[in-house]
């Protein structure tokens, strides 16, 4: 079935675009008792024409402020490796997030994320902390069309905290979801990922992505 919804994905991105990277999240959550919320994040990063993966797991816990407003905490810890030295070095990093939603209407959701990163790389002091800020306005459709359930697109914007200095954007200009049982679902999107160094030009480069979200 993922491969089958995957194929549907690639069929809606124009022919002309070829992704770079491949990425491939999941959360699994473990507590839901309002206001709480807690569970594992889990993420893989691949691009093989830059010698690039990385891992990450991140045990993740949220509390719901008002309707409107959730804050939370996070600690992941990362693998960063190069695919073609098997090079490898280790990353943690707390986070801090402060996250207003809205319901615009019965079925047009707005989301938004506030986080703060820590990171600290191994064998080096505190290096490269961020801001991240991502809207997300997603459409739910008032009845599903088989297991596709919604229709989102989203902006997130990354800065350097040390040079205050605008390094990365990551543009979803598609992404749907799909119910796939009655506590799961699953994003498939297509990502515009923009970075900038220190004094050079922005570099463009495109990914797919995967998304799985369980409930136990």
């Amino acid at each position: 079935m993922r491969f089958l919804l995957f194929l549907f994905l690639t069929c809606l991105v124009p022919a002309g675009l070829q992704a770079d990277e491949w990425w491939a999240w999941s959360t699994l959550e473990f507590i839901h008792e309002p206001p709480w919320t807690a569970g594992l994040f889990l993420g893989h990063r691949f691009d093989d024409a830059d010698a690039f993966t990385s891992l990450i797991i991140s045990p993740r816990v949220r509390y719901e402020l008002t309707p409107w407003l959730d804050a939370g905490l996070g600690l992941s810890l990362l693998n960063i490796a190069n695919t073609h030295t098997s090079e490898h070095h280790l990353q943690g990093r707390p986070e801090l997030e402060l996250n207003p939603k809205f319901n615009l209407t019965k079925h047009l959701r707005l989301d938004l994320r506030n986080r703060l990163e820590w990171r600290m790389n191994e064998g080096q002091s505190l290096t490269t902390s961020r801001a991240r800020h991502r809207a997300q306005l997603a459409w739910t459709f008032p009845h599903s069309l088989g297991p596709w359930s919604r229709v989102f697109i989203s902006n997130e914007f990354l800065i350097d905290l040390h040079s205050e200095v605008w390094t990365e954007n990551r543009c979803v200009p598609l992404g749907l979801t799909f119910k796939t049982g009655p506590r799961s679902d699953l994003d498939l999107f297509y990502m515009i990922l923009s970075t900038r160094r220190p004094h050079a030009d922005w570099l463009h480069e495109s990914v797919l992505g995967t998304y799985l979200r369980v409930k136990f």
